[in-house]
């Protein structure tokens, strides 16, 4: 179970051990949402809404360390001189592309938390819990025109806040 303190401690690894250019925010708010701003005035943003009533966090702390891949993976492409790249395919909705870029941001934020799971001694399952979570969340970016499926009704993404 992810208590409000094991939040927090998150929070505090990503800006001071791993990134030395992110600002997090952590905003009580009913349902669990996150946002990552790439930087403006050499600072990266993530905004996280998490429910503060909830006895398990853990929603929260997948988001959180989601959004701290984007942030691993704008400071690769960026490097990379693809920077146009990562804006066009985090403003995008849903499709193959937006699938393969949305999973390396999982794949970035497991590597982070696995880092952080070992740092605070969390149960190895909570990064088991973090790879169905975001396999779950890469369905939403599935582009139901290819795949023979009904569209999906419109709903909120949980992780990026878009209508999908």
């Amino acid at each position: 179970m992810i208590t409000p303190a094991t939040l927090a401690n998150a929070k505090a690894f990503l800006c001071w051990e791993v990134f030395d250019n992110l600002g997090i925010q952590l905003v009580p708010l009913r349902p669990a949402v996150a946002y990552y701003h790439p930087p403006q005035n050499n600072r990266h943003g993530i905004v996280l809404c998490y429910n503060p009533g909830a006895q398990d966090l853990s929603e929260a702390l997948f988001l959180l360390f989601h959004e701290a891949g984007h942030a691993r993976q704008w400071t690769q492409l960026q490097a990379a001189g693809r920077g146009d790249y990562f804006a066009a395919m985090l403003d995008s909705d849903r499709g193959d592309e937006k699938t393969q870029f949305e999973q390396k941001a999982w794949e970035c934020g497991r590597e982070l938390l696995e880092r952080f799971a070992d740092r605070e001694h969390l149960a190895a399952s909570v990064l088991a819990q973090y790879d169905l979570y975001g396999r779950a969340c890469l369905l939403s970016y599935r582009d139901s025109a290819h795949s023979g499926e009904r569209p999906y009704a419109a709903t909120t993404n949980s992780h990026s806040g878009h209508e999908t």
